[in-house]
């Protein structure tokens, strides 16, 4: 993987987040459910705190010129295929898809999708960074996309009985 491309993977990030974090203030605006709206709202602010932990890392980089913070191995097709397809639906995609999204139900489909290629994702960064800062910003980051799963099930769950029998073992 070339420097240039390494660096270019925060950009991937810090773009990935912001369009999470887009998604979940739609969601919150598309909804009408309080708690709904509140579990979104959150989801939003911890991408926004994503965005600035990226924003961090590279800046360091950059400061420090380590512009190869990445073992090179097999992860380059795996990072490659990630960043072409993204996590969120992106812009204009993400705007039509969420119009799509009938109920909460779909939209924390929709979102636990996404999570899960982040976790992926960090959890891949974390195995090749360099610098053991790194790794661990990179294993929180993981982390919590792993809170997000949950509460996006929980959330789900709450909004789909047949989810949450499926989920939960959950019968209203």
């Amino acid at each position: 993987m070339a420097q240039k491309q390494q660096l270019d993977i925060f950009d991937f990030a810090i773009n990935a987040e912001r369009d999470g974090m887009n998604f979940y203030i739609k969601a919150t605006e598309k909804f009408d459910n309080k708690a709904v709206k509140d579990s979104f709202r959150r989801l939003a602010e911890e991408e926004g705190k994503h965005i600035q932990t990226f924003l961090n890392i590279k800046a360091k980089l950059e400061k420090s010129g380590k512009v190869d913070p990445f073992t090179i191995g097999n992860v380059d097709e795996y990072l490659e295929t990630i960043i072409h397809d993204g996590l969120f639906p992106q812009g204009e995609a993400a705007e039509k898809r969420l119009e799509k999204v009938e109920d909460v139900a779909s939209a924390c489909a929709v979102a636990m999708e996404a999570e899960k290629n982040a976790i992926l994702l960090y959890s891949e960064l974390a195995k090749t960074a360099k610098d053991a800062e790194h790794r661990e910003a990179f294993e929180k980051l993981a982390k919590e996309e792993k809170t997000h799963i949950v509460m996006l099930k929980q959330v789900r769950a709450d909004n789909d009985p047949r989810y949450a029998a499926l989920a939960f073992g959950r019968f209203f």
